[in-house]
């Protein structure tokens, strides 16, 4: 595979090891995780560029398609966020456990509990993070809604800066005051991947986000960074580069309808601005970012 890819080579996939062959399959006609209960199984969206292999578990549109993603190295695993409900979470570790390798780096991007709920049910993994996100999580998980995610909440800081794992470079990247007050970003510099999470959602309503101006120059300085050529993202399927241009434009639709009278107003205007978006729910939060 070469390393430029478009929108359908995402969607194909590419051969797997033979640990996550059993989970992953082409992404035309992409692999169902274990469903449990009464919530329908996510899908697993898988692509290679040179020796690392990157996974996507995107949950179903009941859990607003929120992802974990599972990068294989050569003889070790990074896992990106746990998810937010217990038999997602469990997809997820059914994931690592097929890959047949160990986890060596976690880590949690930021504090909403879409993104970390799950982290109880990930056994045997402890998550990194950042001290405010670890302190915002603890202040979240102490409400009660979510298993306590000790996993978490004992977990190391995360480095920013350069890295290695598995013999590749990998960049920690710390953005503030976007969709979150705090948010990691890992940029792939070999591979021209970087795991965005929630700077940019792909086909499904975003949330309002803590300063939209800095959030949309955020995006803009991404555009002509030459790491950007494939985006994991946080919610939907991976993306491409001109992704962004998406994103930058439905945050200003958004920022308009902010202003609008009422947060249904505003849920409306982004209904009809952008109506084949999923994730209903994350209009309803609309209210709690309300000026």
């Amino acid at each position: 595979m070469t390393d430029t890819l478009n929108r359908r080579d995402l969607l194909k996939g590419t051969a797997l090891t033979v640990g996550a062959a059993a989970l992953v399959r082409t992404a035309l006609t992409p692999a169902p995780a274990v469903a449990q209960g009464a919530l329908p199984a996510g899908t697993i969206h898988s692509f290679a560029k040179g020796e690392v292999t990157f996974h996507t578990y995107v949950s179903p549109a009941q859990a607003v398609n929120v992802t974990s993603h599972i990068v294989e190295f050569a003889d070790q695993l990074m896992v990106v966020d746990a998810t937010m409900l217990p038999p997602t979470a469990q997809e997820v570790s059914s994931l690592i456990v097929a890959t047949g390798k160990p986890v060596s780096q976690a880590y949690i991007s930021h504090e909403h509990p879409d993104h970390w709920g799950g982290a109880a049910t990930i056994e045997g993994v402890t998550f990194a993070t950042l001290p405010d996100i670890r302190s915002a999580i603890a202040t979240e998980a102490a409400q009660g809604n979510f298993p306590e995610p000790v996993n978490v909440l004992n977990g190391p800081d995360l480095p920013i800066g350069l890295s290695e794992i598995g013999g590749v470079p990998v960049e920690f990247r710390h953005y503030t005051n976007t969709e979150a007050p705090h948010l990691i970003a890992a940029a792939f510099p070999d591979q021209k991947v970087i795991i965005v999470q929630d700077l940019v959602y792909n086909g499904v309503f975003f949330a309002p986000g803590v300063d939209r101006a800095n959030w949309i120059a955020t995006l803009e300085a991404l555009r002509d960074d030459p790491v950007a050529e494939t985006l994991l993202v946080g919610h939907g399927l991976p993306a491409t580069r001109g992704e962004l241009d998406t994103a930058i434009a439905y945050i200003r639709v958004m920022d308009e309808a902010m202003q609008a009278e009422s947060p249904d107003a505003a849920a409306a205007q982004l209904r009809a601005a952008f109506p084949g978006y999923g994730g209903e729910f994350l209009l309803s939060l609309i209210p709690e970012y309300w000026n």
